[in-house]
């Protein structure tokens, strides 16, 4: 009986990983700056890939090395007590 969490090798990427990249690009708008304090927000955006190794791929796979893509949108709003 299992009672707790157990971590497993995941079934469909089971390659060595060579190499992770991520890219972001971001800013932050400052639209009320005074005696009562400073409103500012901020967003951004974060584009990670997970290449493998090539060689490995499985006959089922369309081609090339199983590689893993995720964008991510971030946003932010922050109050600066005076």
């Amino acid at each position: 009986m299992n009672t707790g969490f157990t971590p497993t090798p995941l079934a469909n990427c089971t390659a060595d990983t060579r190499a992770v990249i991520e890219g972001t690009a971001g800013f932050w708008y400052r639209f009320y700056n005074g005696p009562k304090g400073k409103f500012q927000f901020g967003t951004q955006y974060s584009y990670v890939t997970r290449q493998t190794w090539s060689g490995i791929t499985p006959t089922s796979a369309p081609s090339g090395a199983p590689e893993g893509l995720d964008g991510m949108v971030f946003t932010s709003f922050r109050y600066y007590l005076p």
